[in-house]
């Protein structure tokens, strides 16, 4: 609440489930302000939700994010926007900014009891492509492979495994994200993707979120995920999910000018909506999909 001005006549719509720590962050949060959390009725359209019950804050993923800007509802009352869940693609930053809807890019998990950057109020179009700056009581580094680390006062106590709990550290006390990242000079932290997400295709190394976060810089494209898939000559080759505001089309072209061709998805398929697990696509059930697809 420090970096999110939260005073007890405001109101955080409850938009995210309680099963993931930003739902159950924004009980806590109201809690400490005494605050309102408001309650929108089961399957209320988001910005129908937020004019109707006068909401001040809002907690949001991409997706939500994308349908929001794509509504009319009004939006004026809202004095910040916290995004998590992912990184935000630049272009749905962007769209925000020059609505001038008051957003908030965070990186967090759960591990750390939600929030472990986040961007200041009144943070420049620049600044919020990045997830932020370290919070208090919390620590970032970075691996020498990349991996963004973290430890702090709010890092959990370790997984219930076997009637004790596990909390796997290295010999720093860091705990590994997974999460591939980097610090710039004025300690702003930029995700990158994941680890376990990095194939290799003909000897180079392809991270998805960065063909990911081209689609959706393109005309039409509200998200995308990138999978691979096996082939004989690259040993593997990226194909793309993709949700548009119309039909799927060949976005091959409109790669070439920003990415490498090793790159460039070799198709592109139609965003299945059941393949979502909570709040977040599943890429385990795409990358099936994807397999299916090719055989």
């Amino acid at each position: 609440n420090a970096n999110i001005a939260l005073r007890s006549g405001d109101r955080w719509l409850h938009s995210l489930p309680l099963y993931h720590v930003g739902g159950l962050s924004i009980l806590f949060r109201c809690l400490l302000a005494g605050a309102t959390v408001a309650l929108p009725q089961h399957e209320t359209p988001l910005g129908e939700a937020i004019a109707g019950l006068g909401a001040t804050h809002v907690s949001l993923v991409s997706t939500q994010l994308s349908r929001l800007l794509r509504g009319a509802a009004d939006l004026t009352a809202l004095e910040a926007v916290l995004m998590g869940g992912g990184p935000v693609p630049h272009s749905l930053v962007d769209a925000a900014f020059s609505r001038g809807l008051p957003v908030h890019t965070s990186y967090g998990l759960t591990e750390m009891a939600s929030q472990v950057t986040t961007t200041p109020p009144g943070a420049s179009l620049e600044e919020l492509r990045t997830a932020g700056r370290v919070l208090p009581n919390r620590e970032v580094s970075i691996s020498v492979r990349g991996e963004i680390l973290v430890r702090g006062e709010t890092l959990f106590a370790g997984y219930v495994e076997g009637g004790g709990l596990d909390r796997p550290l290295d010999a720093g006390r860091w705990f590994h994200t997974g999460d591939l990242g980097e610090l710039d000079e004025s300690g702003y932290l930029r995700v990158r993707g994941r680890l376990d997400n990095l194939f290799i295709s003909g000897g180079e190394n392809v991270q998805p979120e960065e063909i990911e976060e081209a689609l959706c810089r393109l005309e039409g494209v509200d998200e995308a995920v990138v999978v691979p898939v096996p082939d004989e000559e690259f040993g593997a080759r990226p194909v793309a999910f993709v949700r548009t505001d119309g039909g799927v089309r060949d976005l091959s072209r409109e790669l070439e000018p920003v990415l490498p061709q090793f790159k460039i998805p070799i198709s592109f398929h139609p965003w299945p909506e059941e393949a979502r697990r909570g709040m977040k696509a599943d890429r385990a059930a795409l990358l099936e999909r994807a397999w299916r697809l090719r055989s």
